[in-house]
C-alpha cells in the first residue's frame, strides 16, 4: 500500500509539478540574465505644488478636482516635443546627445527618462528623471520642474501656479532594471507555460493512475 502511494506521489510530482516548477525557475533565471543586459539607471526626484489661487471661492472638492485635472494634463504635456525642446534649450549641462536624432526614438527615450505621479487630494506632483549618470538625472529633473513652473501659465492661464517644493533627491541604488519585477514576470510566464504543457499532456498521463 505504501509503495502504491509513493508511486502515485512520484508520478504526480513528475507529471504535474516538476515541469511547471522547472520552467518557472528557468523563466526566472532568463529574466534576471536579460535584466543584466539592460542599462543601469539611477533616479533623481523633485516635487512641485500645483495651486489655483483664483479657486478661493470654490468648495474644496471642486477646487482640488480642478487642480488634479490640470496636474494630469501637465503630466502629459511634459512628454511633448515642445516641452522637450524647451528643457534642452534652457538646461545647462544636459547631454543632448543622449537622446536619439530620430523623432520617434527621441520621444520614446524622453518618455522613458521622465516619470510623474500625482498625490491624490493634494495638488502635489512628483517628477523623476532616470539616467545612467546620476548627475545628468539631477540636471534633467531640475530643468523639467523649472520649465513646468515657467510654462504652466502659458498653457493654463495665470490663475495656475507651479511651485518647486523639493530640491533634487538622488536614489541610493539603481532603480532600473527592476530585477524583482522582471524576475517575477519571468517566473509567472514560465509557470504558465509549464501548466499549459501539463494540461496538454494530461489525457496521456491520467491513465497511469
Amino acid at each position: 500500500m505504501c509503495g502504491i502511494i509513493m508511486h502515485m506521489i512520484r508520478h504526480a510530482w513528475n507529471a504535474y509539478v516538476r515541469l511547471p516548477l522547472g520552467l518557472a525557475v528557468m523563466g526566472l533565471v532568463l529574466a534576471l540574465l536579460f535584466s543584466l543586459l539592460l542599462p543601469f539607471q539611477r533616479a533623481s526626484t523633485m516635487r512641485v505644488l500645483i495651486t489655483q489661487p483664483s479657486a478661493a471661492g470654490l468648495d474644496p472638492y471642486t477646487a482640488i478636482k480642478s487642480t488634479e485635472r490640470v496636474a494630469s494634463s501637465l503630466a502629459e504635456l511634459i512628454y511633448t516635443t515642445t516641452f522637450f525642446d524647451s528643457v534642452l534649450s534652457q538646461a545647462k549641462g544636459v547631454d543632448a546627445n543622449y537622446f536619439p536624432q530620430d523623432e520617434q526614438d527621441r520621444r520614446e527615450a524622453w518618455r522613458k527618462t521622465i516619470e510623474t505621479s500625482i498625490t491624490p487630494g493634494t495638488g502635489i506632483m512628483t517628477v523623476s528623471a532616470l539616467h545612467r549618470d546620476p548627475a545628468q538625472a539631477r540636471l534633467i529633473v531640475d530643468a523639467v520642474t523649472r520649465q513646468m513652473a515657467a510654462q504652466t501659465p502659458n498653457y493654463f492661464g495665470y490663475n495656475m501656479r507651479v511651485q518647486i517644493i523639493d530640491a533634487p533627491l538622488d536614489s541610493r541604488w539603481f532603480v532600473r532594471p527592476q530585477f524583482g519585477q522582471n524576475g517575477l514576470v519571468g517566473f509567472m510566464i514560465g509557470l504558465l507555460f509549464g501548466l499549459i504543457l501539463v494540461l496538454v499532456r494530461l489525457p496521456k498521463t491520467v491513465g497511469l493512475f
